[in-house]
């Protein structure tokens, strides 16, 4: 809902934004539906998916009104390096755009126990978004925020009133528990320990499978973006396996990317062996 109505709050029909690719591709879709002229630039898979800096200064232009990334990224799990992120905040502030980050992974980190740098603070036109659905493991809260400048904010905020009015009171008391100096971190450490503790089954599985994958190992989230060696198209092998496995992955189309998987590995490690086994 954040993503929503920030696009909604500071772009209109006309407008030009940036989008990174692979990507969650909900901000993409809602700014294409309002009308807004979308290009992309990429993480390099050949680059361990770091972004590819020429790119997004070569599509960055006098008439780009945002930039949207995600950071920890969905679906690869890279992590932007300090310099990366000062390069896109360079960017934006070259041509005065806003700075959308979504970064509801941050804290899911895989290789640290060091949550993942905030956008917030780095150029005066930045949107960071969070949430309690993924590296705290909250999803039914619907709950998530947006930190932004004052005007800025209240401007969502009122968009929010006709979108959601508000969340429940127990979740909002739910919410408030889950990020006390008590809660949140026990929350971080759980999700960690899901990370941590399934990877290496997911890896095995991969390794069994010698030239069918290609994976860069993701540095966050429960999630790893697969490259496949078949002759099919990702929705098209997604179907097959959800019909003839029932089992979901998520296809590479979902992200702007054919013949990728991405695939959830942070569960409980009989579910993912036995969810693996399936595939």
């Amino acid at each position: 809902e954040a993503n929503f109505n920030a696009i909604h709050t500071l772009l209109a029909p006309g407008d030009e934004a940036v989008v990174m690719l692979p990507n969650y591709m909900q901000v993409w879709g809602v700014a294409y539906n309002l009308g807004v002229h979308v290009e992309s630039f990429h993480l390099k898979e050949d680059a361990g998916w770091a972004p590819d800096l020429d790119e997004l200064n070569s599509v960055v232009t006098a008439k780009t009104r945002l930039i949207a990334v995600c950071n920890p990224n969905n679906p690869t799990g890279y992590i932007l390096t300090e310099q990366e992120m000062d390069a896109i905040g360079a960017a934006a502030d070259r041509v005065g755009a806003w700075l959308l980050a979504d970064e509801v992974y941050s804290g899911a980190e895989r290789l640290t126990d060091t949550p993942t740098p905030s956008f917030w603070g780095r150029t005066e036109r930045v949107l960071a978004m969070g949430s309690l659905s993924k590296a705290y493991g909250l999803p039914g809260l619907r709950i998530g925020w947006v930190v932004g400048p004052p005007d800025i904010v209240d401007e969502i905020w009122a968009r929010h009133e006709y979108t959601a009015i508000s969340a429940t009171m127990l979740a909002n008391k739910l919410a408030a528990i889950a990020l006390s100096p008590q809660v949140r971190p026990r929350l971080l450490k759980r999700a960690r320990e899901y990370i941590r503790r399934g990877f290496p089954i997911f890896e095995d599985w991969l390794n069994a499978h010698e030239g069918a994958f290609t994976l860069i190992p993701p540095q966050a989230a429960a999630i790893a973006f697969v490259r496949y060696h078949l002759d099919i198209n990702s929705t098209k092998l997604v179907e097959r396996l959800m019909n003839e496995k029932s089992v979901f992955i998520v296809p590479g189309d979902h992200f702007g990317m054919d013949h990728y998987l991405r695939i959830s590995f942070g569960l409980p490690p009989d579910y993912l062996q036995a969810g693996l086994d399936r595939m």
